[in-house]
């Protein structure tokens, strides 16, 4: 009987280390040649809960960076009236002591900072480490201005971690309304009787996908809005974020998971649902609503089958997959996890994740961050990088770039080098998707904060290659191999252009000729699109630059070949675009300036098309789950053999990159938001407008200013005094300095290439839009209705109102030519 026990006891023990092993090793340490590897630390920092009204918000997760320098546009409290703001702390850590500071959104301005005394254990706390304080923010706050508040907090160890949240001073009833509104939506979803009623709110359109589940919006039909014929529940906690507020506009965030069965098999989803609503005296306004999940990949063997390994449901952000020559080895990504296929031995290994499927810890799951596979080599080596917040590890709370090397014969995993950022996650998303190459050369390329860089992987050497860049700067091949950017000049003044070969490191320079300037316009394929004009050459509206006159365009190869040459004596090229293979040009014959009429020319290049990321991400139909994703692979996967899962050991590293202060940009940057994210940055306010306009998002200037909202203006208005509200607009009409704030605050904003009905914000805030007919002439827009708009004539101080679709006709023909002067709060 004793025999049996022990022998019982070491199978109990046995069986546990296997698990260990192979599914979780934590504490594991074993020495491989020079390298240490062991688990990947737990999280530590605790979570932050602050409490609006009778609900306690989403949590809000602890960064290491003082003065929120990548702090996004996260989370969003309306103070109560006394200004006494709850919050609760919960984990594994309690901390040891708290203290806040309040500042303005760009962190220069320190408005308040205050050391709480008095810490509480927290009634509804979900462990003995839970805590609770009650913030009293003095009376220093103005009504209705956004501020960056920072709370820290000092934990065990020493070390303290950030918590940061922006706050407002004003009502918080119509948003606690909305707030309820999103929830009692968000539940009704889940029943399809208590659903009924949410069908007032659907504007169902015939050209919406009607099978897709990963994303669903108010076009979608009303049995994708309940989850069709899944039959999903909901699981743990639904978290509520009040992402934006201006006016009676809100957005509203709310995450959670769900599972549904699939035969015996239990199913888990990732969910988030944003709501934009419009508060009236009446009712409120369902302006959008968008709904993303994303199955949990696991894993197990049913996933792979024949030529295939099924994702499942999913909105396809950051899906990619990218093969080894030949075809054996096969990275991929979803759910933001890294994972790897090895059809020679029928291995699957789960390479890198921070939670997922396989972990309950709310910390390890914060969305914040990204994988990015960089190259997977015939021996099974992949390089990749995870970049944003770093949920766990030796980085834990950290905003940045962890470069790892994934080694599939030894099933191990090493972080290179940590690379910090004070981008926000979502800009450094951004800035990433459009460089970050692993050179056959040995040196890591990527676009950071304006800048490009470059970091050689064996000696951590690294290199600043360009700074103070904008987008409208440089263009990076589809393949990310070759890059082009103008010297650090305006954009319209940079007279030569250097072009890199990422895998070479050669780098080639071309114009330089005196009196001329060069402009990049892109790639097709690997192949470089430059312009040359004459220097100073400028293309010209009422005393702004608004481009410059080209005489030619060329076309170069890898080689620097070249591979197309335009020009036409007595003919100038005044605006170019690239849609793929084809460059479209605005030329004229006379330099007549901006309202000069031009004739429209394109170029068809035969260039290679490039592999892409995504080539080998399918999707097929299926009854239950509507669109289904999947890994396309080269080959059969053998039925005869189970799916073997490995769990790499890791090394991480204590090596930190810190790239070097680099020349800031000179343009002011316009970013768009939609939907409770970030959609872009962008040179010219119209391309960022047209971006947020159809997720009924906004757009600021820089980072943090807000100047256009798009739900967010009445049906009709009228500016009454259109002395009053112009006489900022003829301080500076004369040295109008376009996309500059003035010392007073007014921000110069040059509109042009937007709708109507965009700039037309502007005169719902009481701010007239000044709109030029031509050289010397303009007039006001200054009130508009449905289908009509006022318009002001300055010169014969006339007032006219034309028909929406005679406004266009004339505005349209002058190339909707927009400038005002937005004043400061």
């Amino acid at each position: 009987m004793k025999t049996g026990k022990k022998v019982m006891i070491l199978l109990l023990i046995f069986v546990a280390a296997v698990i260990v092993y192979f599914i979780h090793p934590v504490g594991k340490k074993e020495e491989h040649g020079i390298t240490e590897y062991t688990a990947m630390e737990k999280a530590k920092f605790p979570v932050l809960y602050a409490t609006m009204g009778e609900r306690e918000m989403a949590p809000v997760f602890g960064q290491t960076e003082e003065r929120g320098v990548t702090a996004d546009r996260g989370s969003l409290i309306v103070l109560p009236e006394d200004r006494k703001l709850k919050v609760r702390f919960a984990g594994t850590t309690k901390i040891q002591g708290l203290r806040y500071e309040i500042r303005s959104l760009d962190t220069e301005d320190l408005i308040e900072r205050t050391q709480v005394t008095s810490l509480d254990a927290a009634i509804n706390g979900d462990s003995e480490n839970a805590v609770s304080a009650e913030l009293l923010i003095q009376n220093l706050l103005e009504t209705g201005k956004e501020y960056l508040l920072g709370v820290c907090a000092s934990l065990p160890d020493g070390s303290e971690a950030w918590y940061y949240m922006r706050i407002v001073e004003k009502d918080q009833g119509h948003v606690n309304e909305m707030l309820a509104l999103a929830e009692e939506f968000s539940s009704k979803t889940y029943k399809y009787s208590d659903a009924q009623s949410l069908a007032m709110y659907m504007e169902t359109s015939p050209s919406a996908n009607s099978s897709a589940l990963g994303t669903v919006t108010l076009k979608d039909t009303f049995t994708q809005l309940t989850w069709g014929s899944l039959g999903v529940e909901r699981t743990g906690e639904a978290y509520t974020k009040l992402k934006e507020l201006s006016g009676n506009l809100a957005n509203v965030e709310i995450t959670t998971h769900v599972t549904a069965k699939d035969g015996e098999k239990t199913e888990t989803y990732e969910v988030t649902e944003n709501f934009t609503m419009k508060w009236a005296s009446q009712r409120i306004y369902m302006m959008d609503y968008e709904r993303t999940m994303t199955e949990l990949f696991t894993g197990d063997s049913d996933l792979f089958s024949g030529k295939r390994i099924i994702l499942g449901i999913g909105n396809g952000d950051g899906v990619h997959a990218v093969k080894s020559a030949g075809g054996q080895y096969t990275a991929f990504v979803t759910g933001r996890e890294l994972w790897a296929y090895d059809s020679g031995e029928n291995v699957g290994a789960r390479v890198f994740a921070f939670g997922g499927a396989a972990s309950d810890d709310i910390r390890d799951n914060v969305p914040e961050h990204g994988v990015e596979i960089l190259s997977v080599d015939a021996d099974g080596g992949i390089d990749f990088i995870v970049y944003g917040r770093m949920n766990r590890g030796t980085h834990e709370g950290s905003t940045g770039i962890a470069y790892y090397h994934y080694a599939m014969d030894q099933n191990a995993l090493e972080e290179k080098f940590f690379i910090p950022s004070t981008e926000p996650f979502e800009e450094l998303k951004d800035d990433l998707s459009v460089l970050a190459h692993r050179g056959t050369n040995g040196i890591f390329y990527f676009y950071m904060d304006h800048g490009i860089y470059g970091i050689d992987l064996k000696s951590l050497e690294y290199v600043a290659l360009a700074s103070g860049l904008t987008k409208a700067q440089f263009a990076v091949s589809a393949d990310h191999s070759r890059a082009a950017w103008q010297e650090n000049t305006g954009i319209w003044d940079s007279q030569t252009i250097q072009i890199m070969d990422l895998d070479t490191g050669d780098k080639t320079q071309l114009g330089g000729q005196a009196g001329s300037v060069s402009r990049i316009f892109g790639f097709v394929g690997n192949d470089c699109i430059y312009g040359t004009g004459d220097s100073g050459d400028y293309l010209m509206s009422n005393g702004r630059v608004m481009g410059v006159y080209l005489k030619s365009i060329d076309i170069v190869d890898r080689e620097m070949k070249s591979v197309m040459h335009y020009e036409k004596p007595g003919s100038w090229i005044r605006e170019v675009s690239v849609d793929d293979s084809r460059i479209h040009m605005k030329t004229v014959t006379s330099k007549d300036g901006f309202f000069g009429t031009y004739s429209a020319d394109t170029l068809v290049c035969n260039a290679e098309i490039l592999p892409g990321k995504t080539d080998d991400i399918g999707w097929y139909a299926s009854d239950q789950k509507g669109q289904v994703l999947f890994v396309q692979l080269d080959r059969d996967i053998e039925t005869a053999k189970k799916i073997r899962q490995a769990s790499p050991k890791l090394a991480e590293s204590s090596e930190t990159v810190k790239p070097i202060e680099t020349a800031a940009c000179r343009e002011t940057e316009f970013y768009a938001y939609g939907r409770g994210r970030f959609l872009g940055r962008f040179v010219e306010f119209s391309d960022a407008a047209e971006t947020a306009y159809n997720s009924m998002g906004f757009v600021t200037a820089g980072r943090d200013r807000i100047i256009w909202v798009r739900g967010n203006r009445a049906s009709a208005s009228y500016i009454r005094d259109i002395t009053s509200a112009s006489r900022l607009m003829e301080r500076y009409l004369d040295s109008f300095e376009i996309n500059q704030t003035m010392e007073d605050g007014t921000f110069l904003l040059d509109a042009s290439g937007s709708t109507i009905i965009q700039v037309l914000y502007f005169v719902g805030q009481n701010i007239p839009v000044l709109a030029y007919t031509g050289e010397g002439t303009s007039m006001y827009l200054t009130g508009y209705d449905q289908t009509h708009v006022r318009v002001y004539h300055p010169e014969s101080g006339a007032t006219e109102v034309l028909s929406m679709e005679t406004a266009n006709q004339v505005l349209g023909a002058a190339g909707y030519d927009f400038i005002c002067c937005v004043p400061t709060l």
